[in-house]
């Protein structure tokens, strides 16, 4: 469930039992690897936030049956910028802890997440298991965030394609993914 973010795996508090899947991924700690994932945001901000914005924008077409995987998806430069505020507010959780960063983040960012509202074509179901998805019933696509076009999915967008060892250590992504998370949560509060 941690590996996947399911539950509250991926909300902050964390719980530390996560088993690295090398040794040296923990040296530092839970700050080191706060302060792994910002550098890797800082380093490549202007990079991350266009295509983050992937998430409020158009699928590539010809459709790519990859969910996470569109090599071809367009960004939505409208939410460039507010992106770019969000981006911002993270990093600074991360380099300063959530208490920090809580009431600015929670002035700038309160109740800017959308109303929710699903992009044409796609539908909301339940699993088996209670479990929410999408459905396009164009394409036939599945997807387990909502695909609106909105603030709070170009967060989602980032927050399920982070790559480890691609793009930071396991600890780094597991912090990083809470704290995407947390500013998502803050986007949806009215």
């Amino acid at each position: 469930d941690q590996i996947c973010g399911l539950g509250n795996a991926w909300k902050i508090p964390l719980d530390s039992g996560v088993e690295a899947l090398a040794p040296l991924q923990t040296v530092g700690g839970e700050l080191g690897a706060r302060h792994e994932a910002a550098y890797r945001l800082i380093s490549n901000r202007e990079d991350v936030a266009w295509f983050a914005c992937r998430g409020a924008g158009e699928p590539g077409r010809p459709s790519y049956h990859a969910e996470l995987a569109d090599p071809w998806a367009e960004p939505n430069g409208d939410f460039l910028q507010p992106f770019d505020v969000c981006l911002r507010h993270v990093m600074n959780a991360l380099l300063e802890g959530v208490d920090a960063a809580k009431n600015d983040a929670q002035h700038d960012l309160s109740g800017k997440g959308g109303n929710g509202e699903l992009r044409p074509c796609w539908g909301e179901y339940k699993d088996n298991n209670g479990g929410t998805y999408y459905w396009n019933e164009e394409t036939g696509d599945v997807t387990w965030t909502a695909p609106t076009m909105q603030l709070d999915t170009c967060l989602s967008y980032l927050r399920d394609r982070i790559g480890v060892p691609r793009d930071m250590g396991q600890a780094a992504a597991i912090q990083l993914r809470a704290y995407l998370n947390w500013a998502i949560s803050l986007l949806q509060q009215p």
